[in-house]
């Protein structure tokens, strides 16, 4: 067992829902943050866990030090103090990604400079060559965080972010992202025995992150890179077995449960192509049709839609009458009782709805502040 806590990052808004996730997947002693949970007892197997079977997660940062940082000289000390020879093999490729609030540091990209000097020096000195930055598909990739006087550098044992499932082929404009989406579900209480629909499903997100959740496939299983395979206590045999382990739960996904709406043909393509990525083309069916002037074959139990939100006034106006349709499909088109979820980041449009929201989930989309409403359809 660590001594370090490890901390999983989320979205603002998810912690508590994400404490309750990393429960259901058997962590214990973890507690809420700010933007994440800390998991203050684990062992490697189940820091791969998280890594693997978290849908809500975006990364799992274990930190490698953490010091006193008065000024650029000390954070350049401290983190030369770090045997980087145990991470970095030859022609090995790394990025930092800072955090930083000091009164002595310029800000977070002068910092990360500093870390990255310490670590190029050293390797440098120690090898004889210095390991390049690449900040698109780095190898090892650096969490550096300062507030005040204290700092913290992890390795991000994620690597690329966990929202990054693997099946996002092509997109649309402004796609929900995966994690937030599979927040959605969580919240609506998706289960694999729900009729769920979306009528206005662009790229498929919602739709894809449902059939993965009803088909108990962990999110992480197109995934083939992560960030804890450059610790020098990683151990193949060990990731191999919590990867099988999961993967032994996964059941088939039921057809006919899953919907999928859109009036653009090209975003209906871009969803098929994605569906068709992670095996689900053929039991979750998406149309191109105006949900308006649509009668689903099988009414829903459970409507989750994400539509346009509008960013100026003018694009607010013109999208008046789709969210008046939108309430009119859920009052018409849904199973009785039911359940409808709209996510929005608009209080203009949301009014439009003619809808009383039972309630209001607050959420974050893109660093914008957004609403779930929640609807009890009778």
């Amino acid at each position: 067992m660590e001594k370090v806590s490890l901390f999983v990052t989320c979205a603002p808004e998810l912690e508590p829902l994400l404490l309750q996730e990393l429960t259901d997947l058997g962590v214990t002693g973890a507690r809420a943050g700010f933007r994440g949970v800390y998991v203050d007892q684990w062992d490697w197997p189940l820091l791969y866990k998280i890594n693997y079977a978290s849908r809500l997660a975006s990364r799992v940062l274990l930190p490698l030090s953490q010091f006193k940082c008065f000024h650029q000289k000390s954070l350049y000390y401290s983190i030369n103090q770090i045997d980087w020879t145990a991470f970095f093999g030859r022609g090995q490729t790394f990025a930092i990604d800072a955090n930083v609030s000091h009164p002595e540091l310029r800000n977070s990209l002068f910092a990360a400079q500093v870390v990255k000097d310490a670590i190029c020096d050293q390797l440098r000195a120690k090898t004889g060559s210095r390991p390049s930055v690449d900040t698109q598909s780095p190898d090892i990739q650096l969490n550096l965080f300062i507030q005040h006087n204290n700092g913290v550098i992890s390795l991000d044992t994620s690597g690329i972010p966990l929202h990054k499932r693997g099946y996002r082929i092509e997109s649309v404009e402004a796609p929900i992202q995966e994690n937030l989406a599979a927040a959605i579900l969580r919240i609506a209480k998706f289960s694999a025995d729900d009729i769920l629909l979306d009528p206005c499903c662009g790229s498929g997100t919602i739709l894809i992150e449902a059939a993965l959740m009803a088909s108990k496939t962990p999110p992480g299983f197109l995934r083939h890179k992560w960030g804890f395979m450059h610790h020098p206590a990683f151990s193949q045999i060990e990731w191999l077995k919590v990867r099988n382990e999961v993967d032994q739960n996964r059941v088939p996904l039921q057809p006919k449960r899953l919907f999928g709406i859109d009036i653009n043909k090209n975003n209906v393509r871009i969803a098929r192509t994605n569906l068709r990525a992670v095996g689900f083309n053929h039991e979750v069916n998406v149309v191109q049709a105006d949900f308006r002037e649509f009668t689903p074959e099988v009414f829903p139990t459970l409507i989750v839609a994400n539509p346009p939100h509008g960013k100026r006034l003018e694009e607010e106006s013109q999208l008046v009458p789709l969210y008046r349709a939108l309430g009119d499909f859920l009052k018409h088109k849904a199973a009785k009782p039911g359940r409808g979820f709209i996510f929005t980041s608009s209080v203009p449009l949301s009014k439009e709805i003619g809808l009383a929201a039972n309630r209001r989930y607050p959420l974050v989309s893109g660093g914008i502040d957004a609403r779930l409403l929640e609807f009890s359809l009778y």
